[in-house]
């Protein structure tokens, strides 16, 4: 079987010849390091989402060339490293040499679907194949975004969509792994046309499967998006973009927004870089400031923790080394009159840095401003977190987050896609203030409607709506990620039944050969 004049494998009684390398690896690397550059032009700083159904044709195209399975962990691992060292190039500009061990944190779960994409593609299903193979993905998406202790769910396929000005029904309806799965469906269908020796009427039925899920991209990215039910009168919010860890600067850039009396003011991650809780007279200046604007105040700074708080090993000597202690990174929420109402932990520290204990508190604070849904930062990246918010009856989200302004412009931009994913999904007007850019509020429907750039020292005003009732997504397609876990999970169970019975057959005639004859 030949694609493009190539083979798609080799048989294993052919020689070891320079001829037999060029024509196998030599192509297999060339295909994945094309799909790991082009996988790249769905996000930015490029965003060429429109032809994202072909990018990793060349990736399973050369997983079906490889001779071997375990070849084929090896060629997905390569792919994650092309992939991720090309669209996340920021990495290693913050950690240097550094960043080829974190690259491979990243790509290690990806062999998981290489190698079981080459075991279904060896099934001699076609249909299979192409079914399977998104399933695997969204799985493994999952494990690698979710379900680890290196959990980075960065440059998931799905987020790509949210460069559109909006995305319509998509990320409402299935979400991002919703649309993470459709554009794996699509590019298994097409590698599947390209490489099996179909009859006619079957070639039909693979071109016709290959439009539904291009089809259906098309129709929800240009169908508006279903607006969730609005309770009461729209709430004007204040966002106030800062990196200094200043409180008087801070103060000064809420009090020039107090004539517009915003209902909801939001600081970001860090904002005061203190123990405000424990400092008697800054958390009296917070007090006084929330009953001078009369309004809700939600200050993003420390709190202390008992040192057994549980952590694991790696976060605690990031804080013993740069603090000396274990602490919680904090946002604290004043009612109208000064009253502290609560404090929110942040759940998902980032791996490697002095970012406080894994919190444990929940999301959801009732306040006069409305059911806030509270996450930190890069809570906000992972979708659980949106889901429980909603789920726990957060009315509006908000997400005090570090961007810091050394950071590149992709970076940033990034950063701010994933905010507008989430808010779509949610169904959920979100305010998302950040130290220095891009801080922004964004619609239900992903329109941001107010935003601070990169690098500017200011505040902004929004009027959003609180929300109820549940995006479809919300209600039911959330669970998407754990039923495809479930269905790989079966599947590999399966096929790890049918080795051991295979390895056991060979035993069995291997005895039987050496036995001697009577």
């Amino acid at each position: 079987m030949r694609v493009l004049g190539m083979p798609l494998g080799l048989t294993a009684e052919e020689p070891l010849t320079g001829e037999r390398f060029v024509r196998g690896a030599v192509w297999n690397i060339v295909l994945v390091v094309a799909a790991g550059w082009l996988a790249t032009l769905l996000f930015p700083p490029r965003e060429v989402w429109w032809f994202g159904w072909l990018y990793l044709v060349p990736l399973f195209i050369a997983l079906r060339r490889a001779r071997e399975v375990r070849a084929a962990g090896w060629l997905t691992l390569l792919f994650g490293l092309v992939f991720f060292a090309a669209a996340l190039p920021w990495i290693s500009r913050i950690f240097g040499m550094a960043a080829v061990g974190i690259y491979l944190l990243m790509a290690l779960p990806l062999v998981l679907f290489g190698v079981g994409y080459r075991l279904l593609a060896g099934g001699g299903r076609w249909w299979a194949t192409a079914l399977l193979a998104p399933v695997l993905w969204v799985a493994v998406d999952w494990l690698r975004g979710e379900g680890w202790y290196f959990q980075f769910s960065w440059c998931q396929l799905g987020f790509a969509f949210a460069s559109a000005r909006h995305s319509g029904t998509l990320y409402p309806l299935v979400g991002v792994y919703g649309a993470t799965f459709l554009l794996v469906l699509g590019n298994a269908l097409v590698a599947e046309l390209l490489t099996m020796r179909l009859p006619r009427g079957r070639r039909f039925l693979a071109t016709l499967a290959l439009a539904i899920p291009i089809a259906a991209l098309c129709l929800y990215l240009n169908v508006p998006a279903p607006m969730p039910r609005m309770t009461g009168e729209p709430v004007r919010v204040a966002l106030v973009q800062g990196e200094n860890g200043d409180l008087d600067y801070f103060r000064a850039r809420t009090l020039a927004l107090r004539a517009a009396r915003p209902a909801l003011v939001v600081w970001p991650e860090y904002a005061l870089a203190s123990y405000v809780l424990e400092d008697a007279r800054t958390r009296g200046e917070l007090r006084d400031l929330a009953r001078t604007m009369g309004a809700t105040l939600v200050v993003g700074a420390k709190e202390r923790v008992p040192a057994t708080h549980p952590c694991d090993w790696l976060r605690r000597r990031s804080m013993t080394l740069v603090e000396g202690e274990v602490f919680a990174n904090s946002a604290i929420i004043f009612a109208p009159n000064g009253a502290a109402i609560g404090s929110y932990h942040k759940r998902h520290p980032i791996q490697f840095f002095a970012d406080g204990v894994p919190g444990r508190r929940p999301h959801v604070y009732p306040t006069p401003a409305g059911n806030l849904g509270v996450g930190i930062c890069y809570d906000f990246d992972y979708a659980g977190t949106a889901v429980r918010m909603v789920h726990g009856g957060a009315e509006l989200l908000v997400v005090p987050t570090f961007d810091a302004y050394s950071w590149s412009d992709t970076q940033h931009v990034q950063h701010a896609r994933m905010a507008q994913a989430r808010a779509e999904e949610a169904g959920r007007w979100v305010v998302r203030p950040t130290s220095s850019g891009v801080s922004q509020v964004f619609s239900p429907s992903g329109h941001a409607v107010a935003t601070i750039p990169n690098g500017e020292e200011a505040g902004a005003l929004a009027r959003v709506a609180l929300a109820s009732g549940l995006t479809p997504y919300m209600r039911w397609f959330y669970a998407l990620p754990y039923l495809c876990l479930a269905i790989a999970g079966l599947w590999g169970i399966l096929r790890l039944r049918e080795g051991i019975t295979a390895w056991r057959r060979r035993r069995i005639r291997g005895r039987d050969a050496v036995s001697p004859r009577a």
